[in-house]
């Protein structure tokens, strides 16, 4: 009886360290999905953005478009449309009233923050890296979680959801320094290495 015991512990241990093994698992080379995704040459993407307070949320609906050496356009709620340069700036042109400005790049973090390349620029600056993997309704992910350094409190941290397949960004969640979920991006028909015109982020 008291072996029979002890065999049932000791299975009931062995399956305990399995389970939590396969929870916390790590993807076996997170080299490989950094580099595909800091290479791209070009994407587009639809995104849609929760901007989340003690009061409301506020939804955005845009479309990113990259392209190396020439920047990122944001078309936003098709009302206004931002295009990032290697300058520092950012040119904005405002559909409704019809009138064009320019910005530091550094005025709105979080649309800074959304785009893929400056997530993954975050990285190699950044010591406190941690990675995971989690099954979304039947979809594995590779979670890259990393510190978001500078004094805005409300944007600390931010986990990035990669599909760990076809190694393409579905999802980033960013938390406040209390750990509250304050914006969420989700990534949709997301296109690596697509053929864009340059003159797509010329400014005008």
């Amino acid at each position: 009886m008291k072996r029979n015991s002890l065999l049932i512990l000791s299975f009931l241990l062995i399956l305990s360290s399995l389970l939590l093994t396969s929870c916390y698992k790590k993807p076996k080379d997170t080299n490989d999905i950094t580099t595909f995704l800091k290479n791209m040459e070009s994407y587009t993407t639809q995104m849609n953005m929760d901007v989340k307070n003690d009061k409301q949320t506020i939804n955005y609906k845009a479309r990113q478009t990259y392209l190396r050496g020439s920047g990122y356009k944001l078309e936003l709620n098709k009302n206004r449309v931002f295009i990032f340069k290697a300058d520092d700036k950012i040119y904005i042109s405002d559909k409704n009233n019809g009138t064009k400005y320019v910005q530091s790049k550094d005025f709105d973090e979080v649309l800074k923050l959304s785009f893929i390349g400056e997530y993954i620029g975050l990285l190699y600056t950044n010591e406190k890296v941690e990675y995971d993997i989690k099954t979304i309704n039947g979809i594995e992910y590779t979670v890259i979680n990393l510190f978001i350094p500078g004094n805005n409190k409300n944007i600390n941290k931010a986990l990035l959801y990669v599909n760990t397949k076809s190694m393409l960004p579905a999802r980033m969640v960013i938390y406040d320094i209390n750990d509250k979920e304050k914006i969420e991006i989700k990534y949709k028909d997301f296109l690596p290495n697509v053929k864009i015109e340059q003159s797509e982020l010329s400014v005008r």
